[in-house]
């Protein structure tokens, strides 16, 4: 049972780095930094995801109608996902408003966007996948989890393409995309493996 845990969790965690590198890391990734400079790692973001996951998912699983389950449901995913991210965002900056402009200083990513769409196919993902709370509960923090990794991975390679000769047309974002599209197919891999372990995919 242990193990069938680690194995949904470390397959959710690798099937949101594909999400993370095709819809929002990839702005963030190829945005331009000084010189020196260390690219901010998003963790007040992030925890706004989990929340804004594991809240959506509660959402349409109890609150809404019957007769908005099905295909039409997917249509509120984007903009009640970021109603939601800016509500977090603004009920954290009133209720904390010694730390707002260090909150803001970690922004990243727009909740106008929700998140460059990482909230909408983290939740897509969740509401397919999660059966109870708990595996809701899981899910949206090994998502928020993910992105944290997908973060620190570009930042190594942003670091080490700084300090060691690569060739100068690689330099910057085309080394960055490169680079997460090869850990995208790695994470894509592992996830789809992890799945049909656990017979979740044919």
């Amino acid at each position: 049972m242990i193990f069938l845990a680690a194995l949904a969790v470390f397959s959710g965690l690798s099937l949101n780095l594909l999400f993370s590198f095709a819809l929002g890391a990839a702005g963030a990734a190829g945005k331009t930094i000084p010189k020196g400079a260390k690219q901010p790692v998003p963790l007040y973001q992030l925890g706004v995801m989990f929340l804004s996951v594991l809240f959506l998912w509660v959402f349409f699983s109890f609150a809404v109608p019957p007769f908005w389950m099905g295909f039409s449901m997917y249509f509120l995913f984007f903009p009640l996902s970021a109603l939601v991210c800016m509500g977090f965002e603004f009920s954290c900056e009133r209720l904390f408003p010694k730390s707002a402009e260090a909150l803001s200083a970690q922004k990243i990513f727009s909740a106008f966007t929700a998140y460059d769409g990482l909230v909408p196919a983290s939740l897509l993902l969740t509401f397919i996948l999660a059966g109870t709370f708990f595996g809701a509960l899981v899910l949206s923090l090994f998502f928020a989890l993910g992105n944290l990794t997908a973060m620190l991975i570009l930042n190594e390679i942003r670091r080490r393409s700084a300090l060691e000769r690569v060739p100068r047309f690689l330099k910057g974002s085309p080394l960055i995309l490169i680079s997460m599209g090869l850990l995208a197919l790695i994470s894509a891999s592992v996830a789809v493996i992890g799945f049909r372990i656990l017979e979740i995919f044919p």
